[in-house]
């Protein structure tokens, strides 16, 4: 059976987009080593990796659309701010923008999420839910960088205060130039 590269997570409009690009662009400017900033048509806030799943069957797109749209979440505040590196500073590999706003409501509609999936045969993620946004993947991290500047960067940079008020599931796809990702789904908010 046909499967499709999917994940779950929050649309963010092209001024935020075009931001975590121009940030992502200077802290890979930081770095010693080959860094690969994200790319503006990329950026998303991702609330569950799906990896590889059919396209129909029990556990298939059908089923998952189904269990999403049942989830209830109201729409809320959600802006950026701060950041840090996974796994840590002592050899970052992802340069990444944290919340200022919104966390325990990403967190809240990430776990719903997981509940959702499980009986489709997709477990709980098995790491803690972190909400981020990837600016930039650092290839090279034994190479070192500025990152104190990099830190400074992200504590200073100014986002602009947003409402969730859907989250989508999407295709990615992969090539040679960076993933493309197509929207598959779209699901409102509504009163929980």
């Amino acid at each position: 059976m046909e499967q499709v590269r999917a994940f779950v997570g929050i649309a963010l409009p092209r001024e935020c987009r075009e931001q975590a690009a121009r940030l992502g662009a200077a802290v890979a400017g930081l770095a010693r080593g080959a860094a690969s900033p994200a790319r503006a048509e990329a950026v998303h806030l991702t609330l569950r990796f799906l990896g590889d799943v059919p396209t129909g069957g029990p556990g298939g797109l059908p089923a998952i659309t189904a269990a999403l749209a049942a989830i209830p979440f109201a729409a809320f505040g959600l802006r950026f701010g701060g950041g840090g590196f996974f796994p840590d500073m002592a050899r970052p590999r992802v340069a990444w923008a944290g919340l200022a706003v919104g966390a325990p409501e990403c967190l809240a509609l990430a776990a719903a999420v997981d509940t959702a999936l499980v009986p489709l045969g997709l477990p709980p993620e098995a790491r803690p839910y972190r909400p981020h946004l990837t600016l930039a993947r650092l290839r090279e991290p034994g190479r070192g960088g500025d990152w104190a500047g990099a830190l400074g960067r992200l504590a200073a940079a100014a986002w602009p205060d947003l409402r969730v008020t859907a989250c989508t599931l999407w295709r990615s796809v992969l090539s040679p130039t960076g993933a493309r990702h197509e929207v598959l789904a779209v699901f409102p908010a509504r009163d929980a």
